[in-house]
């Protein structure tokens, strides 16, 4: 069974990882959360198990710090069908389904400086940072304008989402 709230490690004694409020915070507030913790609170709407955040109806805009495990494509390939909001992933720009569902999907990505420190299920924040870089990615020209002029630290850059000929 996949879980929520982050990125996962082998060496991981949780599953766990919240997003920093700090990065919450910076990047508006937000409709839903389909793959919310239970009192971590990222938007008006959170789904969190045992409900099917990724099978349920998606409104308005999104937030989406998906598992990061095998399922991650599942959720990316909602949220790029989605065209609302922004997601955190690990910047993994060589995968296919980055290909696919952000390159070709996404309107703006912010690759953020530094390596993301995320908090455990006690709200504590974690010792060792998330062990890969991350990138906020954007699925419209709202969300697009929210990366551009948020406070966080990094490179913007803006998609051409044009196909990529194989």
């Amino acid at each position: 069974m996949t879980t929520i709230a982050g990125p996962q490690s082998s060496r991981a004694q949780t599953h766990d990882w919240l997003t920093p409020p700090h990065v919450l915070q910076a990047l508006g507030p937000f409709d839903l959360d389909p793959c919310a913790y239970p009192g971590w609170p990222t938007a008006k709407r959170m789904i969190s198990l045992p409900e099917d955040g990724l099978n349920a109806d998606w409104e308005g805009r999104v937030f989406l710090n998906p598992p990061y495990s095998r399922e991650a494509p599942k959720w990316i390939a909602r949220m790029a069908a989605h065209q609302s909001g922004i997601a955190l992933l690990f910047a993994r720009t060589d995968t296919a389904w980055f290909i696919r569902d952000v390159w070709l999907g996404a309107t703006a990505l912010l690759f953020l400086k530094g390596r993301v420190f995320f908090h455990r299920a006690d709200g504590s924040k974690a010792t060792d940072n998330g062990g890969a870089p991350s990138v906020l990615v954007a699925y419209s020209e709202f969300d697009a304008d929210w990366l551009r002029g948020c406070s966080l630290p990094g490179t913007f850059v803006r998609t051409w989402q044009t196909r990529v000929m194989s």
